[in-house]
């Protein structure tokens, strides 16, 4: 019996991996190519990753040595079995970079199938405007955030970004009141969103390099923006990290590009800023990627009920929910906290749309209590 559950696994495994080509690029930035070709690496491997529908925080699975290394064949680990180098280039002062990798897509991050997390892009803000005249970067947070949102986009396996907000929205994660916590439990329940994503750009100052006998001055810049992950259903922030780098302004100073030229984004600076926006959608699905999704009831009628998850997230006839209830409060010193009771109360999905799944009780009787706007928890994982 072992045997044939052993081989059932094998069979399993190898119907699951298949190899995925990816490509990357990156700037070369002062002279050092080690570190434009683990970038490039980087990117190429998380091409490949989103091909085969997989989470992006696999990328976190690979040790950075193993990109840079010039053999032909890598061997990684986890869900990453392998890697190949199929070509390298520098054109440009950038490295250009094809992977090959041969992907284990079995849906075991964390024991389960992979559920994607509903999220709500907020409008990033810009904390100094002064700064954004040079080159013409006004429109920056805007231009940014929309890039935010179609790289978490891509990223399908991990989340899905139901609405990107037309404006940015008055609350400071650092320093939040029971108002703004409510403000932002409401624009969830309000955008059927479990995450909320915001945040701001700090630094775009411009600097110079002083040139030798022999050099002629250099330009370069700042980029900084800090991101908050926000917990739709406790209205509290679960993560916040800076992000900054500084590279080649390779632009005049009186230049007025517009943040929404493409000549801005093909460049040095342009791609630092991408390599950012990757890496931090790489620490927020490394931080959920085991995280059970949560959502409300939309609809009660007769012995039925329905949540706004479905489909596009991964729900599947068979899943079960359980009813849960969450509750804020606050200690003596001011911090705030959530909790989140379950009940035994569980749900079997039935049948599954788009964005809604329709749910049945296990049992067979609906409870009395159960209302509109209540909380469920998807606790099935398929093992």
């Amino acid at each position: 019996m072992k045997r044939c559950l052993l081989a059932l696994f094998l069979v399993s495994n190898l119907a699951n991996a298949a190899w995925y080509t990816g490509t990357g690029s990156a700037p070369i930035i002062n002279g050092n190519k080690e570190m434009a070709r683990q970038q490039a690496s980087k990117a190429a491997l998380r091409n490949a990753i989103i091909k085969a529908g997989a989470s992006v925080s696999l990328v976190n699975e690979i040790d950075d040595g193993s990109l840079t290394k010039n053999a032909v064949q890598v061997r990684a680990k986890g869900h990453v079995n392998q890697i190949q180098r199929v070509e390298e280039y520098t054109k440009d002062d950038k490295i250009m970079v094809t992977l090959r990798a041969d992907i284990w897509n079995g849906e075991s991050v964390c024991d389960g199938h992979l559920t994607s997390k509903s999220v709500a892009v907020v409008p990033m803000t810009l904390e100094h405007p002064e700064q954004a005249a040079w080159g013409g970067l006004e429109s920056m947070p805007a231009e940014l955030s929309q890039h935010i949102f179609d790289q978490m986009n891509q990223a399908k396996a991990d989340f899905l970004t139901k609405t990107l907000l037309h404006r940015p929205i008055l609350v400071n994660p650092d320093q939040m009141s029971p108002d703004d916590q409510q403000a932002l439990q409401s624009l969830a329940e309000q955008k059927q969103v479990q995450y909320i994503v915001m945040g701001q750009i700090d630094n775009m100052a411009l600097g110079k390099i002083e040139g030798g006998l022999l050099s002629s001055d250099e330009l370069v810049r700042q980029f900084g923006m800090t991101l908050y992950l926000i917990d739709g259903v406790s209205g509290l922030p679960i993560l916040d990290k800076r992000y900054q780098t500084r590279t080649v302004w390779p632009f005049d100073m009186n230049a007025r590009l517009g943040a929404e030229s493409d000549q801005l984004w093909s460049s040095a600076y342009g791609m630092e800023i991408t390599r950012l926006i990757n890496t931090g959608i790489e620490d927020m699905s490394e931080a959920l990627k085991c995280v059970h999704p949560k959502t409300r009831v939309i609809r009660v009628y007769g012995e039925h009920l329905d949540v706004a998850m479905g489909a596009r997230q991964g729900v599947r006839v068979g899943d079960v929910f359980h009813l849960a209830h969450q509750y804020n409060y606050t200690d003596n010193q001011g911090v705030a906290y959530s909790n989140l009771n379950e009940e035994n109360t569980e749900f079997e999905v039935v049948r599954v749309y788009p964005d809604h799944s329709q749910l049945a009780p296990l049992n067979g009787d609906m409870p009395q209590n159960v209302q509109i706007r209540d909380l469920v928890q998807l606790d099935s994982f398929w093992e």
